[in-house]
């Protein structure tokens, strides 16, 4: 016991010597950018035209798929919102050979897991396995995907579930502020202007009907691409693959049709009342771009700068500085075509007014002060630094390629997205706020108290404030 008394004691000491003689004046030099380099997809198509994108990872015996349907909720009917997210819902409640509680069972009899959502711009169907369970497993993956029966039962407590949800979003301030602002920024009659999850008539009026015409329309292989990730090879993965889905058909694919403009500029105030709120949300923006601009990577470093991460601006002077909140962000929503631009934050109700007015000051500033140098490479270097966590399992790998088949970002985007990130300049920073942030077509949305807080809002110069419900639609 001694000697190894005496080990410790020793190594402790020379652990003290070594910290004693490190320099704490001088602030440690950053190492190298990480290097980061991906494997290159492997492409196939099946016979049926279902493309076929696999990034071999070996490290574990798992095997992760993630189908990518270039449909999603903004290809609803404009008088259905809700109808994609409801249908993937009830992908896995049933089929022509299993109900929901057997392939409940015979999935987690394999150890794996399946799943099916929905998103703006896209829908996804994902599967992770074993691989020495990937045929068995890719028979039921194959059964929901190709033989789903949406049962009447099933459907009626999806529905139900669903409007018990509206109906609890309707009390959380932050998820109003957020459907009211697309609302108001990009109207009715803009897919991007209606919520996903749907309304409270458009869910009561889906019919099973509705569901089948989607999953008709859009659940096709020449509207998706396969995604897959793990310790499988292309020879080993298409035969399974030609056995499972071969037999899926092709067919037309409904266009999703967008206004040439989201909306009319709708520069002003609008309210939704949340009586005796201590706190007020809002929601300060407008349209932005898309995803395809290549202005991204100049964009995405200045909003990092402006509101991006915890140390932006913006969450400086409201939470720092001034304390009117716990955190405040901005961001672009990228898609199809353009989203959103949106600054964010929950304030004490009481500092609502100096909250819009610190925050447009903010995106007025970056707009016309060039960033420092410091700022610059410090917004850089977050974005490198964390970029490779992204990757690291078979899971991460298929989320971060279904961005790049659904827009079209191409095999090599990630392994120059470091060095697009490093080639953004303090000029850049500041022509893309300019050119992308729009005080003129600025829409302030606030859900909170409005017998307190209108009065000030409207001494802001934005004109009178127009009051809306949880919807969107003017209270009179």
């Amino acid at each position: 016991m001694k000697p190894l008394l005496t080990l410790f004691l020793y190594i402790s000491l020379l652990g003290t010597i070594a910290m004693a003689q490190v320099d704490r004046s001088t602030k440690p030099k950053p190492g190298a950018t990480p290097a980061f380099t991906l494997p290159k997809p492997q492409h196939a198509t099946l016979k049926n035209g279902l493309r076929v994108m696999l990034i071999e990872q070996h490290e574990l015996p798992i095997v992760n798929m993630q189908l990518v349907f270039q449909s999603g909720s903004a290809n609803d009917p404009l008088d259905k919102p809700g109808l994609a997210s409801v249908m993937f819902d009830m992908m896995d409640e049933g089929t022509t050979n299993r109900d929901a509680l057997q392939i409940a069972e015979d999935i987690a009899f394999l150890g794996a897991s399946m799943g099916f959502t929905s998103s703006i711009d896209g829908s996804y169907a994902s599967l992770q396995t074993l691989k020495e369970k990937l045929d068995d497993a890719l028979t039921i993956y194959a059964d929901v995907l190709l033989n789903p029966s949406f049962p009447a039962k099933e459907f009626d407590r999806i529905q139900k579930t669903r409007l018990a949800g509206l109906m609890q979003e309707n009390d959380q301030p932050a998820i109003v502020a957020t459907k009211v602002f697309n609302t108001v920024v990009f109207g009715t009659k803009h897919p991007y202007g209606l919520s996903s999850n749907g309304t409270t008539l458009s869910i009561r009026s889906l019919t099973i009907d509705d569901l089948r015409t989607f999953y008709k329309d859009h659940v096709r292989p020449n509207n998706a691409t396969l995604i897959v990730a793990g310790d499988v090879t292309l020879k080993e993965l298409l035969p399974f693959l030609e056995r499972h889905i071969g037999g899926w058909t092709s067919g037309d694919i409904p266009s999703v049709q967008f206004p040439g403009t989201a909306t009319q500029p709708k520069r002003g105030v609008f309210l939704v009342d949340k009586p005796q709120a201590p706190q007020s949300q809002f929601r300060i923006g407008h349209v932005g771009t898309r995803r395809s601009n290549n202005d991204y990577f100049a964009l995405e470093v200045m909003n990092t700068i402006l509101g991006g991460q915890f140390t932006s601006r913006i969450n400086y002077n409201l939470r720092e500085r001034r304390g009117y909140t716990y955190g405040a962000r901005s961001g672009f929503s990228y898609r199809k075509t353009d989203g959103p631009f949106v600054a964010s934050a929950g304030v004490k109700s009481s500092v609502t007014d100096s909250s819009v007015i610190e925050t447009l000051y903010e995106i007025d500033r970056i707009r016309n002060e060039a960033v420092t140098t410091e700022e610059l490479e410090m917004a850089k270097t977050s974005m490198i630094l964390r970029y490779p966590s992204g990757f690291e399992t078979p899971s991460q790998l298929t989320n971060q390629l279904a961005n790049v088949v659904l827009y079209g970002l191409g095999d090599n985007y990630f392994n120059t997205y470091i060095g697009n990130i490093n080639k953004v300049s303090v000029a850049d920073v500041q022509r893309v706020a300019k050119k992308y942030l729009n005080p003129d077509q600025i829409s302030i949305v606030i859900v909170g108290d409005v017998s307190s807080i209108c009065g000030p809002l409207e001494k802001l110069g934005f004109g009178s404030a127009t009051i809306l419900n949880a919807e969107g639609q003017p209270v009179n």
